[in-house]
Parts: structure tokens; sequence; C-alpha cells
């Protein structure tokens, strides 16, 4: 732990130490003297060659390179088709300018192997308009769930239930390799924790996207990109991880890719085991009535999920492609006799008054499949281009509980008989989308971008109560609690975008529009209740501005405005009740209107690597996640409402540091304010919080190829929804070493050290005080091998968004 404290401290005091006040520029140009856009530019030592730094040229082909460390280099400029340029740089102190003025690449006369640059990547990376963590190839990523990294990805928190908040806020969607994942609530949490992170090359995490996107997500998105591969030929790699918490765990994963004559050939294959035991523990307080309540649950549950991805490009020629891509995942989650003790105690004595312990066993398969046709058309040189998706998806979610309850006095004698029951819950949602977007640049230094999308979503929900009790031959069905909800929604959408660079100056400025249709219908079982519907049809604007200003090549200053939307997910809209025992249970709501939030966020640059951000965002209409109560029954549920506003300040600092040849860090901290505002049950509530969090992560580069990774996160606590939770953290480590001719990697790390990842939450208002600790299996040693083989050196398959972006987000448990 002294060794963590000491290297953050390290991290924040070395950026005065680490960079020097000087510069590198020149000017790339081809044969025929045009700009060589986007070549790779490397710094290397000259005694050994060692990477101390790479570079990209920009679209007009020009380098400009600061805060240069200092040393004797030499410079390697490589660009597909072009022989290798180098040049020595010899001395570079702290006072140095070099401009190498203009610098002609000579072009191969015969078909060259496209050129891979072999830099190490850091673990977080700050860009312009996103952060970016690289998951591949990281330590203490191997063997873990996505889930998992995102918990350790900077401004990330995961609440109690997994629900995810970024920068204090809540509403963020998750996209897959840019398409919005449809789940929502537990089934995204489930999907993610059962999602192998060795499949994963990247997380994105935008704050504040573009126009471009889907107004979805008011706390921005974080695209998950999956693996895949660079190289000509055949090629691929394969995986396998063992793990061990309180129980063992399993990975592995087959990625292949061929490449030939105008095709691209793509597929992957993993398999996720997860045993993980869950406890939670809820304490209810009803001060008027003198009583407590306290629920404890053990629930040791297993689940499997097994993905697939299959896909082919086809260059037809030089301007135009056409692709197809297929994906699936089947998620097997089991649960055998879980226990949920709740004992009623008397407030002042603590004399036991009455127990309730509730026994379930729980089947539940989920299976989705996702089908994708994609045409690209680049019309000439200038990167005018149209792309054009087509795609259809479908998520079957069937989930079958068994509920034991057993009633015992004070003197622990039974005072009821037992009673079983059994709910089946069968989910079917289908998704279709058109998407085009189509790119226009005017000159060099501004382009313009506009597109269209529809998408229309179709879910059929059906829940089924059977009950009885022991001396009961068989279940009887149950129409008061049976319902079945139907949903369809319709979304139109046109975006216009526009980004230019004048001098000093760049500014992206877009207008997006969605048009809403959407019809609800929950019809009861029998002439239990009368069916219910509702009918909404709304247009909405949403603009999106992004200006910045390079003042010198130390510093940058970037002002940056979204309004964004976030629908209620399809489950949250759904009327089920879902039973955790007779007194505790959630249940949806139909009635759930979408929340509106305007951003703001202000940022500087200094140096081009460190940065200080200062964000606001207003929150309207806000869905939040309650607990109502029926203090007379003593019964506690779960719901979703829509709350009046929610204010969020953020102020952060990112520290990407070279501490020194052998030793990199990148450490982000953040202070959050935030605060909620509304009405429940005509009880007025304002639950605020603040928070103060730091992540900071460590790469050591040792001998004989050994790489150690330290990192950890560290939060004081603060608000997610309407509960208050405590300080938690993790301490992670992580060690890997390259073998077999650096075509194998091995690695071993450990998560949660410390235990301290699960934080306490209390929630306060009106007649409810409830607190809530969970505790997740989250502390793991993990081994993995990895082997690449085939052919290293050729490109991989495109990487797409396809038109089924903001509506996966909606679902559960999507792939």
């Amino acid at each position: 732990m002294k060794t963590f404290i000491l290297s953050t401290l390290l991290s924040i005091v070395a950026p005065l130490l680490a960079f020097a006040d000087n510069g590198l520029s020149a000017k790339i140009r081809d044969e025929k003297n045009q700009p060589v856009p986007f070549a790779s530019v490397l710094l290397r030592k000259a005694s050994d060659s060692t990477l101390v730094k790479g570079f990209i040229t920009d679209e007009n082909g020009e380098l400009k390179a600061s805060a240069l460390p200092q040393g004797n280099y030499t410079l390697k400029i490589q660009f597909t088709g072009y022989k290798a340029y180098s040049k020595k740089l010899g001395e570079v102190n702290a006072n140095t300018q070099l401009d190498l003025g203009i610098i002609a690449l000579e072009p191969v006369s015969t078909q060259l192997n496209e050129v891979v640059v072999k830099a190490t990547k850091p673990f977080i990376e700050r860009q312009l308009d996103k952060t970016v963590v690289n998951v591949e190839n990281s330590v203490m990523a191997a063997g873990n769930s996505a889930m998992e990294v995102l918990e350790r990805s900077p401004g990330v928190i995961v609440d109690k239930d997994g629900n995810i908040s970024l920068r204090g806020k809540q509403g963020v969607k998750v996209m897959i390799d840019g398409k919005i994942s449809y789940l929502s609530g537990n089934d995204l949490s489930n999907f993610l924790r059962n999602l192998s992170a060795d499949q994963i090359s990247q997380l994105e995490i935008m704050t504040n996207p573009s126009s471009k996107y889907d107004a979805a997500g008011t706390a921005g998105i974080i695209n998950i990109k999956m693996k895949k591969n660079v190289n000509m030929g055949m090629n691929g790699s394969v995986n396998g991880t063992i793990g061990q918490g309180v129980y063992t765990r399993s990975s592995a994963g087959l990625n292949l890719n061929y490449r030939n004559n105008g095709w691209n050939i793509f597929g992957n294959a993993s398999y996720f085991g997860r045993n993980n035991l869950q406890n939670n523990n809820i304490t209810r307080y009803f001060r008027a009535q003198n009583e407590v309540w306290n629920s404890t649950t053990e629930f040791p549950f297993k689940g499997t999920y097994t993905s697939m991805k299959v896909g082919a490009d086809w260059t037809v020629n030089k301007k135009t492609t056409l692709g197809v891509l297929f994906s699936g995942g089947l998620n097997q989650t089991t649960l055998n006799n879980g226990l949920n003790q709740s004992t009623q105690r008397n407030l002042a004595t603590n004399a036991i008054l009455s127990k309730l312990d509730t026994y379930n066993s729980m089947d539940n398969p989920f299976h989705n499949f996702a089908n994708n046709i994609n045409f690209k058309h680049t019309f000439d040189s200038t990167g005018k281009e149209l792309t054009i998706d087509l795609d259809y998806a479908r998520y079957v979610d069937k989930n079958q509980n068994d509920y034991l309850t057993q009633w015992y006095g004070s003197e622990f004698n039974k005072i009821k008989n037992d009673s079983l029951l059994r709910t089946g819950a069968f989910s079917n949602i289908d998704q279709y989308s058109f998407k085009s977007d189509y790119v226009l640049p005017i000159s060099k230094t501004s382009k313009w971008g506009m597109g269209v999308k529809s998408s229309y979503v179709k879910t059929d929900n059906d829940l089924q109560f059977r009950g009885k009790t022991a001396s009961d031959a068989d279940y009887t069905f149950l129409n008061k609690q049976s319902n079945r909800f139907m949903y369809e929604e319709q979304i139109h959408a046109v975006y216009l975008n526009t980004e230019r660079k004048l001098g000093k100056w760049s500014y992206q400025i877009g207008l997006r529009g969605e048009w809403t249709i959407a019809d609800g219908k929950s019809m009861a079982y029998g002439n239990s209740a009368p069916d219910s519907s509702f009918h909404r049809d709304y247009k909405q604007l949403f603009p999106s501005a992004f200006v910045q200003y390079e003042a010198n090549k130390n510093h940058t200053f970037g002002l940056n405005y979204s309004r964004r939307i976030n629908r209620p997910g399809y489950s949250d809209l759904n009327p089920f009740v879902f039973f955790l025992d007779n007194y505790t249970y959630q249940v949806g709501n139909p009635m759930l209107m979408p929340q509106l939030t305007n951003s703001f966020e202000l940022t500087h640059t200094f140096k081009g690597a460190f940065n200080t951000t200062f964000g606001y965002s207003h929150t309207d209409n806000v869905i939040t996640q309650l607990l109502k109560q029926d203090t007379e029954a003593r019964k506690t549920y779960q719901t979703s409402a829509n709350l009046a506003q929610r204010t969020s300040y953020n102020l952060s600092f990112s520290l990407p540091i070279p501490v020194t040849k052998w030793w990199t860090s990148n450490t982000d901290i953040q202070l959050n304010h935030n605060e909620l505002t509304g009405k429940v049950d005509q009880a007025q509530i304002n639950p605020v919080g603040n928070m103060f969090y730091i992540n900071s992560n460590h790469t050591f580069s040792l001998k004989n190829d050994i790489k150690l990774e330290l990192g950890g996160q560290y939060f004081s606590g603060g608000l997610e929804q309407a509960f208050n939770f405590g300080p938690g953290g993790s301490l992670n480590v992580g060690i890997q070493k390259t073998v077999l001719n650096k075509k194998g990697t091995i690695r071993l790390n450990a998560s949660d050290i410390l235990y301290t990842q699960n934080p306490m939450a209390t929630i306060k208002y009106s007649d409810i005080d409830i607190t809530v600790k969970n505790r997740n299996d989250t502390r793991v040693v993990r081994f993995n091998f990895t082997y690449r083989f085939g052919n290293t050196a050729v490109k991989g398959a495109r990487n797409r968004n396809t038109g089924l972006d903001d509506e996966k987000g909606r679902v559960k448990g999507a792939n």
C-alpha cells in the first residue's frame, strides 16, 4: 500500500520534471509533393533503438511535437507503400527546436506488407474527444470481465445494483463496436459481468458525444471495441484464463482472420464461466413502529456465457466495400437454494419478533443474435464517403424462479404453513434499423456530415405467477399477480454536422432531430384488473457544439456543449413484479417519461498531455431508482420514477506521466457535486452528494520482457440515483512476460486485494430509512495465457458501426 501511495504522489508532482520546453516539426510529402496524412513517426534512442515516443502526422501531412524527453535520438517515418525514412537527430535538450522542413518519401517498387508499428500503448490515453482505455495486452485486464475493467476505468463508478455512472452522472449508454447495447438494469450488468475482457481491444469513454451519435445517454457513451486482427493471410490468437476467488472461474477465446484477393473473413468465439457469491444485507427501520427489519442474502450464482461473431468484407473495387456481420450469444445463469433471511426485531430491545426464510432457485437462459449488412463507397481521394447499414436483432429471455417461504415466531416456532411460489418471466425483443451517413469534405480543413436513421422495436413480456402450499398437490395460476406487457417504439432521426479549422481555432457544430412514437399495453389475466395502455408521440432537437483554441504549443482550450436524452429501459417500463421475498420486491413503471440533459465542459490541455476539465450538467424529469414503502404491511419495493431535476458539477485532472524511461503512469483526479430534487408521494426529497475520486495506474517495464502493473482507485462516497453511498475502492496488481519467441504471453494478476470495492448505501426520506450493503466476489487471482499465430502483418476487419446503436442499450443482456 505504501508503494501505491508513493507512486501516486510522484505521478502528481512529476510533470514539472518530466517534460522540457522543446519542439520538433516537419512536413511529410510523397513523390508528387502531396501531403502524406497520418504517417507513423517514431522517436527512438540512438544507442539501442528503444522506442521513446510515437506520433502521427495530421491530415495535412504535418508533424508538430513538443515536450520531448531529453536524449540522443533517431527519427523514423513509415507509411504504407513507401520506403521507411530515417534521420539522426542527435542530442535533444530542454530548449532544442528542430524544424526538418519538407521530407519526401520514396515509393517502393514492389508490393510490401503493411508496416506494423509495435509500440506499447499506455493503459489509459487522453484524446481530444474521449478517453481510451487500452484493454488489449494489459496485465490487469487479462481474465477479467468487461464490468471489472469498467470499474477501474477513469471516472466510472458502478453502484450496488451494477448501474454505471460517469463523472458522477447517471444515464451512461454502453456500445459494443459502435452499436448501443439494448440491455439495461440487471441484464446489462449481468452481460458485462459475463463478457470476457480477453475479447476486448479498447474502451472509449465519451462524456460529450457529437450529434452524429444517437442522442441517448445523458452522462455520455462508453464504447467497447472488440478485438480484431490486423494481418494479411491467415492469423489469429487463442487465450485461456483460470481464476480463483470464493469460487473458481475460467474463460477461453479464439480469434481468426483471413484476408486475400479483396476478401476479409473474420470471426471470434469466447466462453466465460463465472461462479459468483453475492451477499446482500438490507436494514429497514420502521422507527414510528419501534421495529427494525434486517435481511441477509446469500446467492451462489453459476453463470456461463458463450458468444460468437462471424463476418466478411468484400472490396468490390478501390472505392466500394460490402460487408455482412452475424453475431450472437447464449447466457445461462442458475441459482440453487439461494437463501434470504429476514428478521423482525424490536428497535429498542433488539428482541426477535418474527423470522422469515425464503429459498430461491433460478434458471435463466438468455440468447440473442444480430445481423448486419453494410455498404461503404468512397467517391474520391478527398474523403467524400457514403455508408449504409441494415440491421436486425432478436433477444429471448426466459427466467423461472421457485420460492419456498417459511415463517417463524419469536421462539423460532412455525406460525404459518410453508408456501411455494413459481414465477415465469418470458421476454422477446425484435429490433430493426436502417442507417445512412454521408461525409462531404469542403476543403482540407473543413467538412460536413449528415445522416438519417430509422428504428423499430417490438417487445413482448409475459409474467406468470403460480402458487401453492406444501400440502397442495399442484400449483394454482394467480391471475392478480400475472400480467402481459406489449411495447412498440419507432425512432426516426436526421442530423447535420460540420467541422472546420481556422488558424488556431477549430470547431464542430451539429444538430440532431429525433421523432419518437411509442405504444404500450398492459394486459391482465382473467378479470383480475382492467387492461391499460398509453401512446406517446414527440419530436425533439439535440444540438451540440465543440470549440477549441490552440493558444500556443503549451496551452489548448476547449468548450463543449450537448443536449441529450435518456429514454426508459424496456424493463423499467414493464409493470412486472420481481420478488426477493414477500416483503421486498421490484416493480416496473409504464408511466416513465424520458429525461433530458444539457451538458457543458470547459477544458485545458497543457503540453498536449495534461488535461483539466470543468463540467456542468442539468437534467430535467430525472429517471431515478427509488424505494417506496407500505409501512403498515412492512413491505418495501424498488421502482423507477421521474423526479424534478438533477444538477451536477465536476472538476477533473488527467496526468499521464512518464516518470522514468521504465516507469509510466496515468492518474485521474475528480471532484464531483450532485444534487437531486423532487417529490415522492408528496414527500420532498433533496439528497446531495460530494465525491473525491482518484484512479492511478502505473506500468513498470523490467528486464527480460517482464512488465509489472500496479493500479487502484479510491472514492470518498457520493450520490447514485437517490442513494448516498460510502467510501470504497480497489487495489490491483499484475505481471506479464512474453514467451515462445514473443508469440505467447503469460499474465498473473490480482484484483481488489484489500476487498474494499463494495461500499455501503443509504436512502432516507419520508418514512423510508434503509441501509444496503452488498458483498460480491471481487477479490480474485487469475492466470492467463495468450498465443498468437499466423501472419503478423495483415490489415484486419473494418471497425464499423451498425444501425442499432441506441436501442441495444435499453434491452437486457445483448451482444
